[in-house]
């Protein structure tokens, strides 16, 4: 839904609501796949309107540090973080936009300790 106007001093102005969650897409894993030869897991964030605020990666429920690239929408994390992995593994992505919507990603993963 749109709403348009004009004021005689200010100019237009457009207001929108914003009610639609950010969009994750995992990039180069799939649930319950092995991924034993890559070094990194990689997630695509996107909200089309009021843009991406925070987010939150797990392993396992313990925090991973992700890097951010905003001119990609791209989260990575690497593997050589020192986070304990075991054979099977729960991935889970909680992003949230700026006017609070949230979305959650979640997917089982296996990898072999090298």
């Amino acid at each position: 839904d749109k709403l348009t106007g004009k004021t005689r001093t200010f100019g237009s102005y457009t207001v929108a609501i914003d009610t639609v969650p950010p969009v994750i897409k995992p990039v180069n894993f799939a649930e319950g796949k092995w991924i034993s030869n890559q070094n990194f897991l990689q997630v695509k964030i996107t909200d089309d309107l009021s843009g991406i605020s925070s987010y939150r990666g797990t392993i396992n429920g313990k925090f991973i540090l992700m890097e951010y690239d905003y001119k990609k929408d791209v989260l990575t994390y690497n593997f050589n973080d020192n986070v304990n992995l075991e054979a099977e593994n729960n991935f889970k992505l909680i992003v949230i936009d700026n006017v609070g919507n949230s979305a959650t990603f979640e997917a089982k993963f296996f990898r072999k300790q090298p």
